[in-house]
């Protein structure tokens, strides 16, 4: 506030300065010149550095929106599937650093902490048929299929399907 004053007081300072040069003279004199006293009121004119603070006012539109949208890669299994026997749909999406599966309509855990293994990911899968978790693997076949296999006794009897995606 007391910036905004000096600018307005410094236009009266320069109307009286003609009426009175003799008194403000000497004291501007000092400073300057006797034919410069009617310079020390524009040098006391940058005095309104008001102009920095509105600088400091433009920072404000600095934020930038974020756009925070999940976004489906065609290369990942993030997304929802169709299972290869119509039972139902999965939804694919991260849990931590793996990847898990959802069943869209009860929101039972299918694929359970599905680990990144190269082109492939590997972890459990449960079956809600019979209640159990299996082995699994899971590998992308192109942008909308995704193979799923599932293996009990360590490898020995294993069984899988093809997804399709659906969004």
């Amino acid at each position: 506030a007391p910036v905004q004053q000096q600018p307005v007081q410094q236009a009266p300072v320069q109307a009286t300065a003609p009426a009175a040069p003799a008194a403000p003279a000497p004291t501007v004199a000092t400073a300057t010149s006797a034919d410069t006293t009617t310079q020390p009121a524009p040098v006391a004119a940058p005095a309104p550095a008001a102009a920095p603070a509105p600088v400091a006012v433009a920072p404000a539109p600095a934020p930038a929106p974020v756009a925070a949208a999940p976004v489906v890669v065609a290369n990942t299994p993030i997304g929802v599937w169709a299972t290869e026997e119509n039972k139902g749909n999965v939804r694919v999406e991260q849990c931590g650093a793996n990847l898990c599966g959802y069943a869209e309509k009860t929101n039972e855990r299918i694929l359970i902490n599905m680990k990144p293994e190269g082109s492939k990911w590997s972890g459990r899968i449960h079956d809600p048929d019979s209640g159990r978790n299996y082995d699994s693997t899971i590998a992308m076949k192109g942008p909308n299929a995704m193979r799923v296999q599932g293996c009990a006794f360590g490898g020995m009897f294993c069984g899988g399907q093809t997804w399709k995606r659906v969004s």
